[in-house]
């Protein structure tokens, strides 16, 4: 048997039930999330065995999928390396960037965590979560032979820090416009700012720019003359 669904109460306890029947350990196996389920339906997964050759950094990876692949392995890999239990699912989606061309995105959701765990991996500010995210697009890197653009996220934490940094964006641009004066921004990490930038491009009263360098980085929002 290669591959089985398995339906359960949770993701967690399918995936439990499912490398019980196959008889393999949690490295020896790639999961698919089909349903995640609710409170009134169960979830269902397809747990596949990973040939005991077919390394994580040997996947290929030419089609989109398999990059989704690859992404969701290196980083179950990773996260068992950290002793967090979890599951990955994967999605792809295209947003546009600082320039307001569409790029592809995958993003991994990392659920069934335990609060700890999650607390572990997101760690002071989100630092922990950006040196994954950083492994994670290094590590896919050198099979896809390009720098793939691979989001990680734990327990919704990129979208509620999004939704923040998005709502503080338009207030400091209100300030800006009440001030007419320009207003620097705390320093942030590349994907943050990006999310300024895009918060604030259709804005006619101000514009964005980055100064600094490194870790100090930071974003200015100066008003329109």
């Amino acid at each position: 048997m290669k591959n089985i669904e398995i339906r359960a109460h949770s993701v967690v306890e399918a995936i439990r039930l499912a490398l019980v029947q196959l008889g393999r350990d949690r490295d020896e196996v790639a999961i698919e999330v089909l349903e995640k389920g609710s409170e009134d339906e169960e979830a269902l997964v397809r747990v596949t065995v990973v040939d005991d050759d077919e390394e994580i950094a040997d996947a290929p990876a030419n089609a989109d999928g398999d990059v989704e692949q690859l992404a969701r392995r290196i980083l179950e890999d990773l996260l068992e390396r950290m002793d967090i239990q979890g599951y990955v699912t994967a999605v792809r989606s295209t947003v546009p960037d600082q320039r307001g061309e569409p790029e592809d995105t995958i993003t991994l959701h990392v659920e069934g965590a335990d609060e700890e765990a999650m607390s572990l991996m997101i760690g002071r500010r989100g630092e922990t979560l950006r040196s994954v995210q950083f492994m994670v697009n290094l590590l896919a890197s050198r099979r896809v032979q390009k720098w793939p653009q691979i989001v990680v996220d734990v327990g919704n934490y990129r979208q509620r820090r999004q939704e923040s940094l998005e709502a503080l964006a338009r207030r400091m641009a209100e300030r800006v416009r009440q001030t007419h004066r320009p207003l620097m921004l705390e320093p942030m990490g590349a994907y943050e700012r990006r999310i300024v930038h895009l918060t604030l491009r259709s804005d006619v009263t101000v514009y964005t720019e980055s100064t600094g360098e490194g870790e100090n980085r930071k974003i200015v929002i100066y008003p329109k003359q």
